[in-house]
């Protein structure tokens, strides 16, 4: 299975991750971040966390790339409530109503409200408020939680808010963490999962001492999947097609994927689709290091984008002369770039609040994502990667 929301039996090894998380959420005991990189896994464990607590309550996915300003913050949140709802409780139509507050006439919209009634019918008025310029895009915020609120004390059901990528909303005022610091604790029957991919960011909204939500949630940090997680899964997925695949194999491709869900589904699949065209039943480590070239070659646009775009020209020969070995000081990164350390000081720090690198031990740093590393070694810095 590769790409998308992941579900068993491609779904592995976060069995601890869901058995806590859903024991804060139908205890109603605390909300909860959960940090991690880019393909480690977060919106996957958001897809089977709702399948895990679902039928307790109402599991309410929000994206929060999808918001542009404080209105989005109101339309994106509202709407994914409504849409929520109306998937469990198969209510046809519902969400489709409420959407024509952002697109038909007003008058229209009205009308359309009239007939779901309850707090959809008075939010729903709210925001043709706003579009009739009666409100501003601040007083949305406080009218986005108490829809949450006064919903869920309506339906008599337990509403989950899950924020993916919620450090997007930083680029916003700081009204929005403001409004969540007064409900959070005053309406248990209303919990929060904030879900990210910057480390310091996160950081600063929940972990700096003066941040409106400091120690108001429980974290949960997304490691790769370990290598006899992969192996069994691996090993298992290409025997329901009766192909073997050598131990070595096996090795190779947990140590070049890095145990990052998404790229061992990829490999995985080419090692089948490669198996399957030549009409082999077994999968050797020499057909591992085929199949990962090719797997290079496919996100070769994507990466040389991220690489060129993303980051500054300092950060770029950083990352270039982190990626020829899997760990390295920073002075040996300072050496070869002919600098002093002191002077990477800064790009280090923005390289690793954006969780691109990490720091496994004291004094060593390492490209998170493995494959990354390899296409910048093999691209970049012109080496075969090991």
């Amino acid at each position: 299975m590769v790409g998308g929301e992941v579900e068993p039996p491609y779904f592995i090894g976060r069995e601890r991750e869901i058995k806590k998380l859903k024991l804060d959420i139908l205890g109603q005991a605390q909300n909860n971040v959960i940090i991690g990189p880019r393909r480690i896994g977060k919106t996957s464990l958001l897809g089977n966390l709702k399948a895990a607590v679902e039928k307790e309550v109402l599991f309410v996915p929000v994206n929060c790339r999808e918001m542009t300003g404080l209105a989005d913050f109101f339309g994106v949140t509202a709407q994914a409530l409504v849409e929520a709802y109306e998937e469990k409780h198969r209510i046809r139509g519902l969400a489709r109503k409420f959407s024509g507050i952002f697109r038909d006439k007003i008058t229209t919209a009205y009308g359309a409200l009239a007939e779901i009634g309850g707090s959809i019918e008075h939010v729903g008025k709210v925001y043709l408020r706003f579009r009739d310029n009666e409100l501003e895009g601040e007083d949305l915020i406080v009218e986005t939680f108490e829809f949450i609120e006064s919903f869920s004390h309506e339906k008599k059901e337990p509403v989950l808010i899950a924020f993916d990528e919620f450090q997007e909303l930083s680029r916003f005022n700081g009204s929005i963490f403001n409004t969540l610091k007064s409900r959070m604790d005053r309406h248990p029957e209303v919990r929060y999962i904030f879900s990210g991919s910057s480390i310091s960011l996160l950081h600063e909204i929940f972990l700096k001492p003066d941040s409106p939500l400091y120690l108001m949630s429980a974290r949960t940090e997304l490691k790769p999947i370990n290598e006899d997680d992969v192996k069994k899964y691996i090993r298992s997925r290409l025997a329901t097609k009766q192909i073997e695949i050598s131990e070595q194999a096996l090795e190779k491709i947990h140590e070049l994927t890095g145990g990052f869900p998404f790229y061992f589904q990829k490999l995985g699949f080419l090692l089948y689709q490669d198996a399957f065209l030549e009409e082999k039943n077994r999968i050797s480590s020499e057909d591992v290091d085929l199949a990962f070239s090719s797997m290079l070659d496919e996100f070769d646009s994507e990466y040389e984008a991220r690489y060129m775009e993303k980051f500054s020209e300092q950060q770029k020969k950083v990352l270039k002369y982190l990626s020829a070995e899997k760990q390295r000081r920073l002075s040996q990164i300072a050496q070869d770039m002919d600098t002093p350390a002191s002077s990477l000081t800064t790009s280090m720090r923005d390289l690793y609040s954006t969780m691109t690198v990490n720091k496994p031990e004291e004094g060593l740093y390492e490209i998170t994502d493995n494959v990354f590393r390899l296409w910048i070694k093999r691209n970049i810095l012109g080496q075969v990667p090991e």
